[in-house]
């Protein structure tokens, strides 16, 4: 959606995720946007005006990836993205939702440093109990840490609880990082 906003707005947007299903739901959504298979641990970043990572991209990656990932962004004048933090997740949490004909369990369990979320799914179809899961890990990342990797980078950042009027949950952070002027 922030591709589709941003095309509307004029703005030559480019979208880059590591799934051909992500990047197919993106060219329907986002017609006038560009979108490349890739990842932001490897990807070049063209020249522009702001890099955005929105919805705990980073955290897919590994924390040795940041750093590069930043100087490849350098040439930016804003970069902007969420993360999960440490010590942001307890041990173990399980949710549970649902409706007369679905379900959905997640769950997840962390040791600090990483979280993997399970999500289970049920939908019943034509009397059919129709079953999915997918498991997501992510990487958890230390605020002062990811600071020192901007700084270093060149960027100067100021740390959000929130987009705007959405507030992200408990843990979570927006980094708005600006470019030092040379």
């Amino acid at each position: 959606m922030l591709a589709r906003e941003l095309t509307r707005e004029g703005f030559d947007v480019l979208g880059i995720d590591p799934s051909p299903a992500m990047i197919d739901i993106a060219r329907r959504t986002a017609a006038g946007a560009r979108f490349e298979l890739g990842s932001f641990a490897s990807c070049a970043t063209p020249p522009c005006a702001a890099v955005t990572a929105i919805g705990e991209v980073l955290n897919y990656g590994r924390r040795k990836d940041l750093p590069s990932f930043f100087q490849r962004a350098a040439h930016a004048r804003m970069l902007v993205f969420d993360i999960a933090e440490r010590g942001s997740y307890p041990p173990h949490d399980e949710r549970r939702i649902g409706g007369d004909d679905w379900s959905v369990i997640a769950i997840k369990d962390s040791d600090g440093a990483r979280v993997t979320r399970r999500i289970l799914t049920f939908r019943e179809i034509a009397g059919e109990t129709r079953r999915s899961e997918e498991v997501h890990t992510l990487e958890l990342y230390d605020r002062d840490e990811v600071l020192q990797m901007l700084r270093d980078a060149g960027f100067s950042a100021r740390v959000r609880r929130s987009y705007g009027a959405h507030r992200l949950p408990q843990g979570h952070s927006v980094y708005i990082a600006t470019r030092k002027e040379r």
